[in-house]
């Protein structure tokens, strides 16, 4: 509430000395002296015309005084504002206390965290502020749907207070302001506040907060102005998961401030910590965005261990230390069973896919591929590889798709020239097929020319499949690759369906029809990847690419989802699911701090799984058989790397528009403006100006009589020179 008063009032008694000057006039009226002339009717008309004008401006005069004199009056009593606090006592007020507790707020500023601060700023508030008011305490996390938050006596949140600590931001803290703010809206209270401390990361705020009109809004703005930290964000390495033997390289992203660098080293262990191998230091160079991406080149591949941790340590500490090493958890694939369907009428190609497959034929027994020759499935097998001449019958087609829809893995090789025996087969052939294959063919070209001939160059796409993560390096030489034939597919609707490397034209055709070379299609928990050529040299130039041994051999790895080995961030949950983990009726996972949780498989529409969701501890979750204690599977936790990115809005930016909205960097400044609201705020400097305004028109009134003269219309019009 606003009120006027003054610091002098006792001086307002003086007002009536403002009309001093209605009294001097009338005491000192002067009556104009008569002067007697002869009876000259113009002269009387401008005298009288004067006295009119001289009467006007001595009203306006008086007028000028009169409200100088009552302006210098009110100026000396010093008018002031006053208002009372926005905590008033005696009212009935509720609060409800959004806090970030998410990993970046771990950032030191001036020797304490961001989080210990907003710990401070709370115990102040319900200790002194909110003593008497109704409160409510939002985290980050949002509590159990059965727990929701409600307001409690300040005094009990005391008692039970612990200090915070940091969890899992999974959803934006505009969110948890919302929901605060609704909360806020179903209470009764004469004040409602609506209490906010945060970092102010860009990511917890994508757009600004709405207006609370029934609310007001304290808005704690806590990230220093010039952060100085530096973090890892990611490692990972390419291809996602490398071949033994096979060369690959570590990539590592790094952010800081922009154009600083930061020294790095790149350590390979054992789950156990032992240390295999190790590079640095490396430098990393921030662009202008504050990022860094370095590659590690590893041309001897990986040690031979099932599972490896990849891990980059920054070489110097800074503000924020959690996020100074980050770890990747590789798994060297287990062995794959490849049933391998020979095509007898092109030998040579059926050998080249054969030993790209298995450069050793069986001598390496740490090699991720067992190959085996076979005429048809087995029903023991991962993968089945089929370079084919001519479609397979309906029955064999539709065994393949059985075995792909249960989990197997396809890989069919096609030989240009096949597609002119598509429109013989039946419907139901052509459906059994299609369930495999990308598309429909396409048998002609917009123009009317023969497709699927010419020279084409593979190109991948814009966004690099994981299939070919390291592939696309210059090292392998994609683009000296040439296809002169191949099957020609219509470009592919189906989602289910992807194009890993499209066919560029070499002589620059601008024909609009757009093929592919490698298609992937997922059927239930499979894959049938299609292969529109063969390895021969009448369809590839040259067709002993060193492309194709390691994608080859990435096409019959166990696909990513079903993999022993998984990278989550903290708070997600750990899930295994699959064919390999069907057998086991129950699994214990043993978290970072030794304690062991017993987990059952649930069945959702995605079908049976294990899933493990008490991920609150970064570190390795061991997943063991509880007769024989057998690790089956490892989970590696994270902290969020999003933390790390620490890009900051102002507290102005974030609040909606309007006087209810208060922002402060720390709890002093909120009791300073506390304070400023019951200190007076003088106004009376407009009185002062507009005494010193009447001032200099009261003196032009009053020394300026020229200006009141009567302008004659002779003065307008020109003089006749009378000695003329």
């Amino acid at each position: 509430m606003f009120g006027l008063d003054f610091f002098f009032i006792y001086a307002l008694f003086a007002l009536p000395l403002a009309g001093l000057p209605v009294l001097l006039h009338m005491l000192f009226r002067r009556k104009s002296p008569v002067v007697f002339f002869p009876t000259l009717r113009f002269i009387k008309a401008s005298i009288q015309q004067t006295a009119a004008r001289r009467k006007i401006q001595r009203w306006v005069l008086l007028a000028c005084r009169i409200l100088l004199l009552a302006l210098l009056i009110w100026s000396i009593s010093q008018p002031y504002i006053r208002a009372s606090s926005p905590f008033a006592a005696g009212q009935s007020v509720v609060a409800a206390i959004v806090v970030d507790t998410s990993y970046s707020m771990l950032l030191r500023d001036q020797e304490i965290t961001l989080l210990d601060k907003a710990n401070d700023i709370i115990s102040d508030l319900l200790r002194e502020q909110l003593k008497d008011a109704q409160v409510a305490i939002f985290h980050s996390q949002p509590p159990p749907s059965d727990k929701p938050e409600q307001p409690q006596t300040a005094a009990r949140i005391q008692s039970e207070w612990t200090a915070l600590k940091p969890q899992p931001a999974l959803q934006p803290l505009f969110n948890r302001c919302i929901a605060a703010a609704n909360l806020l809206a179903r209470q009764q209270a004469d004040q409602k506040w609506l209490v906010i401390l945060t970092d102010t990361q860009s990511r917890e705020f994508p757009t600004a907060l709405p207006a609370v009109d029934d609310a007001r809004i304290v808005f704690f703005d806590l990230h220093p102005d010039e952060p100085r930290s530096a973090g890892i964000t990611a490692v990972r390495m390419e291809p996602e998961q490398p071949i033994p033997g096979i060369g690959c390289q570590a990539a590592v992203e790094v952010t800081g401030r922009a154009g600083d660098a930061r020294a790095f080293s790149l350590n390979i262990t054992r789950l156990d910590a032992a240390s295999l191998k190790q590079a640095g230091p490396l430098m990393a160079t921030f662009d202008g965005t504050g990022r860094s991406r370095v590659r590690i080149p590893l041309p001897q591949g990986l040690p031979i261990e099932r599972w490896l941790l990849i891990t980059a340590n920054l070489q110097a500490d800074d503000n924020l230390s959690w996020d100074n090493a980050r770890s990747q958890l590789v798994e060297l694939p287990p062995r794959q069973s490849v049933s391998f369907i020979d095509a007898p009428s092109q030998p040579g190609a059926s050998n080249f896919i054969r030993l790209a497959l298995d450069p050793w034929e069986g001598k390496l027994s740490t090699w991720p591929v067992e190959v085996k020759r076979v005429t048809q499935l087995t029903g023991q097998e991962n993968v089945a590889v089929l370079p084919l001449t001519d479609w397979p019958d309906q029955p064999t087609a539709n065994r393949l798709r059985t075995f792909v829809a249960e989990g197997g893995t396809a890989i069919l090789l096609l030989q240009p020239g096949i597609e002119q025996a598509w429109p013989k087969l039946s419907d139901a052939h052509r459906n059994a097929l299609l369930s495999l294959l990308p598309a429909d063919l396409a048998p002609t070209l917009p123009g009317g020319g023969s497709a699927g001939s010419g020279l084409y160059r593979p190109v991948p796409p814009a966004r690099i499949d994981p299939i070919l993560q390291g592939l696309t390096d210059p090292s392998f030489r994609l683009n000296q690759l040439t296809v002169r034939r191949f099957v020609p597919f219509q470009t592919p609707s189906d989602p289910a369906v992807s194009t890993i490397l499209h066919l560029s034209p070499a002589s620059g055709d601008s024909r609009t029809l757009s093929f592919g070379l490698l298609y992937r299609r997922t059927v239930a928990s499979g894959r049938a990847f299609t292969f529109a050529t063969l390895p021969e040299s009448r369809y590839l130039s040259p067709h002993t690419h060193p492309l194709f041994l390691p994608l080859l051999v990435s096409m019959s790895l166990r696909p990513p989802g079903l993999r022993d080995a998984q990278n989550v961030e903290i708070g997600q949950p750990l899930i295994l699911a699959g064919n390999p983990y069907a057998a086991y009726t129950e699994l214990e996972v043993q978290g970072p701090a030794n304690l062991r949780y017993r987990v059952r498989p649930t069945f959702d529409p995605a079908g049976r799984r294990f899933a493990f969701n008490d991920t609150n501890q970064p570190g390795l979750y061991h997943w063991r058989t509880p007769r024989d204690n057998a690790t089956v599977a490892v989970g590696n936790v994270q902290l969020p790397a999003a933390e790390s990115d620490l890009i900051y809005k102002s507290g102005q930016s974030v609040l909606p528009p309007g006087p209810n909205c208060l922002v402060v960097r720390s709890y002093q400044d909120l009791q300073n403006t506390v304070a400023q609201f019951s200190q007076p705020q003088r106004r009376w400097t407009w009185p002062l100006v507009f005494v010193l305004v009447l001032i200099c028109f009261e003196a032009l009134l009053a020394s300026m009589s020229d200006l009141w003269k009567p302008l004659s219309l002779r003065q307008l019009l020109p003089q006749s020179n009378p000695s003329a």
